[in-house]
């Protein structure tokens, strides 16, 4: 699968500004942009990339204390960042049926969502990237803990029970629990109407509607969020989304609920969906869809967070979420 992004590991490091990634890592509790900042109004608009390095360590308080440094360099070289560096390799954990977090049978230039988000942090540090498929969050947590991935993306909602096991980043994405609801379940519009005059935009708005059951994956953030806002409803669970889906397609249940990118994505996969189903979209609860990574690992974790939100200034993170969830061009051929 290839990756339409394309970024080097002085992608944000622009022109006679650049510092090296050496310095960010080792000093990621400090603001990029703010340094730059303090530096460019001690030197003038053009310092020389050697007068940049110099201001930089000098405003990071090293002035040439050895212990400081010694300190620096150790929490550096504990981190599972340095580890990387010197593979020159970024196993990235996800679940590839994860779609579009992860597109099976993909077309050029569209691997999904997080692929693409893995595959740009991996340019950024100048390091190959290596895709380890799992499809469990206790499968990523075990694979991160045991070294056999670095990081996981894959669509994950953090929470406090998960954040025991991995260190959460900064959310990437905004998600929240949305339902596709089957039609027939919901109240006939008033007799003489064309339209309906109740509106259903959030998962909320069937709090009020009997005979509504609910198909979702156990023990998620969507099952804990259901048995505290319906706890007088059915609701059938099972091990993942996609099975929960397939229950109300054979009518076992009536509602599907799951995050909304997992709702936009089938409805993008598949219009004739929407002939028979409405989706309910509308925040209700904020989830944070975020990176894992090793717990204490603070080098590493900021080391992301600093790409993130250079993504996120440039524009960049916003155009990789319009590709995948508000447009289809993703959607695999089906082939005969």
């Amino acid at each position: 699968m290839g990756s339409s992004l394309n970024f080097s590991g002085e992608f944000f490091f622009r022109n006679l500004y650049t510092i090296t990634k050496d310095a960010i890592l080792r000093y990621p509790e400090m603001s990029f942009v703010g340094v730059v900042t303090r530096i460019k109004n001690v030197v003038g608009a053009n310092p020389t990339k050697s007068q940049l390095f110099v201001l930089f360590l000098v405003l990071c308080n090293i002035n040439g204390s050895s212990s400081a440094e010694e300190d620096t360099f150790r929490f550096y070289n504990s981190s599972r960042l340095g580890e990387i560096l010197e593979k020159g390799e970024l196993r990235v954990a996800g679940d590839s049926a994860s779609e579009p977090f992860y597109v099976v049978n993909a077309k050029e230039g569209y691997p999904g969502f997080d692929y693409e988000l893995g595959k740009a942090y991996a340019d950024f540090l100048g390091v190959k990237y290596r895709f380890v498929p799992y499809q469990e969050f206790s499968e990523f947590a075990d694979a991160i803990k045991n070294e056999e991935a670095d990081i996981a993306l894959s669509g994950i909602s953090s929470n406090l029970e998960r954040s025991k096991k991995v260190r959460f980043s900064k959310a990437y994405l905004i998600a929240t629990p949305a339902a596709l609801v089957r039609k027939s379940a919901l109240p006939p519009p008033p007799e003489g109407n064309i339209i309906t005059t109740q509106n259903f935009k959030s998962i909320l708005d069937l709090a009020d509607v009997s005979g509504v059951t609910f198909a979702v994956r156990s023990f998620s953030n969507r099952h804990e969020y259901l048995l505290k806002k319906f706890k007088n409803s059915r609701i059938f669970t099972y091990g993942d989304t996609l099975s929960a889906w397939e229950a109300v397609k054979s009518g076992t249940a009536n509602c599907l609920v799951a995050d909304s990118f997992y709702i936009k994505g089938l409805l993008l996969k598949d219009k004739s969906i929407a002939s028979n189903f409405r989706p309910l979209l509308e925040l209700v609860q904020r989830e944070d869809i975020s990176a894992a990574f090793p717990r204490g690992d603070l080098v590493f974790i900021r080391n992301f967070e600093f790409f993130l939100e250079e993504l996120g200034r440039s524009g960049t993170l916003r155009e990789l979420e319009d590709k995948y969830f508000n447009k289809s061009n993703w959607v695999p051929i089906e082939r005969p």
